[in-house]
């Protein structure tokens, strides 16, 4: 009887690496789409929280404590519902966000003067000051979406087109490892490096030396867990006899390794070259890179069937896979200098909007004078919405002469992440502006009605100490909304390895314990919303405490 178990759980573990081996991806504009909700949704909540937000509800304990559980149901769920059972009417749910969206609008501005004036964007809270909510939506999402999909493609209400493909093309979860890398990028420390390098040859030396030694010592701090993580994920495999995809990384490769060869990279490139030169650094290695596959016998060597009988063939894979990966890194910091360039530092710390600060100019059209209005944001919006349309350029060639690869992290493949990011960072820069015209709505007209309530008070001469008192002390809870971000978003990001590391976990307990192929689509979908609910809460628990694990 033993022995027929044995024979009935290899068979099932041939089954699921079949399930998901041999994948062609999907359309690009497919990934785009599925996305969109995800996007939506947190406008969504910013006008929901709006409508809700009067001094009654927003005072209300229960209501405050209740909110993560309220943005888990309008954020996380229909991107959930999107990237499975419903993922053939994704632009049904994006048009019905958007209608929704466009009538919490017209609700918000017909009684925005009844609504609470203490609507903040937490420029005040220590934990998001100088932060670009935005960027902090974008990692959150990247690792949102990755959460997701890593236990979804375990069952069968997921779509095989997301799935992660086996040499060529498109797919969903190829991009969130390449977006997962560009995350990371994009608040590197290198990003904010706007030191000039003005000084004598002599200096100059001594400077590398002192910036390799301190490079060293801080990417020794942060890939050591990375290593610890990767060689643990080695050895619960192979004691577990979990299913391996051989294809996707190696035999015994694995992300947290591919993740930290990177950051040691960067950290030796950035010792010699300064990060300002980060773009065309990057351009180089994947241009080299993709030289390598394609003339030295690099490609052959890789998809070809050479017997994986050492260390290095067996995990071909994931080795030849972090150049590309380290171009790409190279570029992200590119994308962030641009990012963090465009912010003006002062404005924020002085308690402006930022990147919402308008700046008139004035011109001479066709002999009439035209004046009009712009902010760093739409100027933000403009260069990201340049690049974008030159990545797919390069995509469309690198395609059409080498094909999209994750399995090799070539040319074609990097674009195309550099493509997807800043399509979605320009649409959540977008959103941001959106919801900053919603809290001007919202406080202009709290203004206009705390003046009439001043003028009618001072008619009927009445003391107002514990009216004010009370309007003090409910300013203080009401601070802890920030509708520009979640605040599980927040915690997301606050321990993004942390939930990173927590969500693979427990994928790998859910596929030990539970035969996910033969479970039925409404107690997989109760399954994933469970899985991503802890995952979520459990660094929400962390946040809430102010606690961040060095990881």
């Amino acid at each position: 009887m033993r022995s027929i178990t044995d024979e009935d759980e290899q068979r099932y573990r041939r089954a699921q690496q079949e399930f998901i081996s041999n994948l062609g991806g999907s359309a690009p504009q497919e990934i785009i789409i599925v996305i969109l909700p995800s996007i939506l949704t947190i406008l969504l909540l910013s006008t929901i929280t709006s409508v809700l937000s009067n001094k009654t509800l927003i005072n209300n304990k229960i209501v405050r404590n209740f909110l993560p559980i309220v943005e888990f149901i309008i954020t996380i769920t229909p991107s959930i519902l999107s990237l499975t059972i419903l993922s053939d009417y994704t632009l049904i749910i994006t048009l019905v966000i958007i209608i929704t969206i466009m009538i919490n609008y017209s609700i918000i501005y017909k009684f925005r003067n009844k609504l609470s004036v203490n609507i903040n964007n937490n420029l005040n809270n220590c934990k998001n000051s100088g932060r670009k909510h935005f960027l902090t939506n974008f990692r959150a999402l990247t690792n949102i979406l990755t959460c997701i999909c890593i236990l979804a493609v375990d069952f069968k209400i997921f779509p095989r087109k997301f799935a992660k493909t086996e040499i060529y093309g498109y797919s969903l979860m190829d991009a969130g490892v390449g977006m997962f890398i560009i995350a990371n990028a994009i608040v590197s420390p290198q990003t904010k490096d706007f030191t000039s390098n003005n000084s004598n040859n002599s200096n100059k030396h001594l400077r590398v030396i002192r910036k390799f030694a301190l490079n060293a010592k801080k990417c020794t701090k942060d890939t050591a867990p990375l290593l610890i993580l990767g060689i643990g994920r080695i050895l619960a495999v192979e004691y577990s006899d979990y299913q391996k995809h051989v294809s996707e990384y190696g035999v015994h490769w694995n992300f947290f390794l591919t993740l930290a060869f990177v950051k040691i990279f960067i950290s030796t490139i950035t010792s010699a070259i300064s990060s300002r030169f980060a773009l065309i650094s990057g351009l180089w290695i994947l241009v080299m890179h993709e030289y390598a596959l394609n003339t030295k016998g690099l490609k052959e060597w890789l998809l070809g069937d050479t017997p994986r009988n050492d260390f290095v063939s067996a995990n071909r894979e994931g080795i030849v896979s972090v150049p590309g990966y380290v171009g790409l890194y190279l570029v992200g910091i590119a994308l962030g200098r641009l990012i963090y360039s465009t912010y003006d530092n002062s404005e924020n710390n002085n308690g402006n909007y930022g990147l919402m600060k308008r700046f008139g100019v004035n011109m001479m059209l066709l002999g009439r004078k035209v004046s009009f209005e712009y902010t760093k944001a739409m100027v933000l919006c403009v260069k990201l919405s340049i690049i974008a349309p030159q990545a797919c350029g390069l995509v469309i060639l690198n395609n059409w002469l080498f094909g999209v690869s994750r399995r090799m992290a070539n040319f074609g493949y990097c674009a195309w992440v550099i493509t997807l990011s800043t399509i979605l960072l320009t649409l959540l820069l977008l959103v941001e502006i959106l919801i900053d015209i919603l809290i001007f709505i919202v406080t202009d007209g709290s203004k206009e009605a705390d003046k009439s309530k001043d003028s009618a008070k001072k008619r009927k001469n009445v003391k107002f100490d514990d009216k004010f008192m009370n309007d003090c002390s409910n300013k203080d809870i009401s601070e802890e909304i920030n509708l520009k971000c979640p605040t599980i978003f927040q915690a997301v990001n606050y321990n993004g390895l942390v939930f990173f590391l927590i969500s693979n976990l427990l994928t790998g307990i859910v596929n030990l314990r539970i035969k996910t192929l033969y479970v039925n689509e409404y107690n997989a979908i109760f399954l994933i919303c469970s899985y991503v609910a802890i995952c979520i809460f459990s660094v929400f628990i962390f946040y809430r405490y102010n606690i961040k694990l060095k990881l």
